[in-house]
């Protein structure tokens, strides 16, 4: 006996021979419900038969007079027997589940009832044990004749993986896709990079063009630097050295100046110099935004002049940029990218999962290969599995990738600003502010328009907390809050108080091979003793 432990404590104890019968007696107990964990070697019972060493022994006597809440045993075998091939049989009149775990064969059962008997015969490798009780006989065929007396289910009975023949079609079906996306792409126009502007779209359109997508704050921002470009804002843009970043410039402040109002402008220019000059013609852009941030209701909003200007950008200027897009086919270009994006995530999130919840049974199928020396399969199913993940990678990736228009002057024009944009990404666009539009004039607005200038976001930061609709989101606070911890207290309920089901009793493999059998066996009379096969168990 290697311990004994009680509740968790080590308890004293002592053992006893009861004929053939080895008994283990603890003599520390409790008032209810005791737990009781018993480890212990078992040695000089094993019999040698002609193709198995065999095992039968008692997990639970059938001389206990109380009820189990919970009863589990492990049985584990020598290191030797890693691979090779088991069986095994369990008795006892009420159902349990029986899995295999690397080298153990665990027995589960609830509610065990006073005087019910577990048993277990185990016939695993003749060459793991010495011994001299040998029996002239094969044991599987005494197993296998005592499993049709009894009537015994089958819990765990192994076959061949066959990943080679699901490999091969995953392999095919990624390869089309991955061919087909790839023929497509070749058919994608593209000319030599440039820093110029090919033309005088709207922003909006060749965001939607080259990107499938646009940003209202991004447009916002382009329209401030078109607008500084042609003369209708001033920018004042305050900087200073910061001593803790060398060279590295820190804005301060943003101060921008209207200088005209021409009777010609857009309908959305008109609604971003609305939101910047709503309270005159001389703004300190990170001001306003922090009198803004500092609203903290909707009543006491309406009546504020800049709230008033939010509430129009965030209404009028996402529609009237819309409007700006003339052609259908780029207006519905300019829908796609998300649409793109979420269906290539959802690809991945679905393989993923398949991932995380196979690698466990796929683990030991590809092990399986290896101890049963088939490397050429096993290379075949690796080699393909990685060769079809780096094809679904691609497809998702390509998949994702900005649509092309189909019109052929569409088509002509997106490869115009393609090779603009590309260039925007090879240059140094990005570390130009605002003020430096009336020196880069189209190319900054076009940057803007398409993410690619830092140095104007970073300088137009306030605008991020102007496009965020916090005022209309600030009654629902209290209900978001009340919804998070209604949710939160529901997930720890499933984890507290969830059922847990178990293994299943097909059970996993574990280390041995996929020849391993179980049983579980009712019915029947004598117990283990000297040669037999350990009949059904009762007594």
């Amino acid at each position: 006996v290697n311990s004994v432990i009680v509740n968790g404590a080590p308890a004293p104890h002592s053992t006893a021979m009861n004929g053939d019968q080895a008994e283990v007696i603890w003599k520390k107990t409790y008032l209810g419900l005791n737990v009781v964990e018993l480890n212990y070697t078992i040695s000089d019972r094993v019999q040698l038969y002609n193709d198995f060493a065999k095992l039968c022994f008692e997990h639970y006597g059938a001389n206990w007079q109380v009820a189990g809440k919970k009863f589990s045993a492990r049985t584990t075998l020598p290191e030797s027997n890693r691979g090779k091939t088991i069986h095994f049989e369990v008795y006892s009149f009420k159902d349990g589940s029986v899995y295999v775990d690397d080298l153990s064969i665990v027995i589960e059962m609830d509610n065990v009832p006073s005087g019910n008997y577990v048993g277990g015969c185990y016939l695993f490798d003749r060459n793991s044990v010495i011994t001299t009780n040998t029996v002239d006989a094969s044991a599987y065929a005494i197993l296998k004749n005592e499993r049709e007396i009894y009537g015994s289910k089958t819990v765990l009975e192994g076959e061949k993986p066959n990943l080679e023949c699901c490999c091969f079609p995953v392999l095919l079906i990624s390869l089309i896709g991955a061919v087909s996306l790839f023929l497509k792409e070749k058919q994608r126009p593209k000319l030599p990079e440039t820093i110029l502007p090919p033309g005088k779209e709207e922003p909006v359109v060749v965001s939607s063009l080259v990107r499938n997508k646009y940003e209202t704050k991004e447009l916002v921002a382009s329209a401030i630097v078109d607008l500084i470009n042609r003369g209708i804002i001033d920018i004042l843009e305050l900087e200073k050295d910061d001593a803790n970043k060398g060279a590295q410039i820190k804005r301060e402040r943003t101060i921008l100046f209207l200088k005209k109002r021409p009777s010609d402008l857009k309908d959305y220019e008109n609604t971003v110099l609305d939101f910047i000059f709503c309270e005159g013609k001389e703004v300190d852009l990170d001001a306003k935004m922090k009198e803004y941030d500092k609203i903290k209701s909707k009543e006491e909003a309406k009546e504020l002049a800049i709230y008033k200007a939010v509430k129009k950008l965030n209404d009028d200027f996402p529609e009237q940029v819309k409007n700006a897009i003339k052609d259908d086919e780029i207006k519905k270009l300019g829908k796609s990218s998300s649409t793109a994006s979420i269906a290539g995530v959802a690809v991945l999130a679905f393989f993923g999962i398949m991932i995380l919840f196979g690698i466990g049974g796929v683990s030991f199928d590809l092990g399986w290969y290896a101890l049963h020396g088939e490397w050429i399969a096993l290379a075949f199913i690796i080699i393909s599995g990685l060769v079809s993940f780096a094809l679904l990678a691609y497809i998702v990736f390509t998949f994702a990738k900005p649509g092309i228009p189909k019109k052929v002057e569409n088509k002509e024009l997106y490869a115009k600003w393609d090779a603009f944009y590309r260039g925007l990404k090879s240059s140094r666009i990005s570390e130009h502010p605002p003020g430096s539009a009336v020196i880069w004039g189209d190319i900054l607005k076009y940057a803007t328009a398409l993410g690619q200038a830092k140095k104007v976001k970073s300088h137009l930061s306030e605008l991020d907390s102007a496009i965020v609709s916090k005022i209309e989101k600030m009654d629902d606070v209290a209900l978001a809050s009340m919804t998070y911890y209604g949710s939160a207290l529901a997930i720890r309920n499933l984890g507290v108080y969830g059922n847990r089901q178990g293994v299943s009793n097909s059970g996993s493999h574990g280390g041995f091979s996929s020849a391993s059998s179980g049983g579980w066996s009712s019915g029947g009379g004598g117990g283990f003793s000297g040669g037999s096969s350990g009949g059904g168990g009762f007594r």
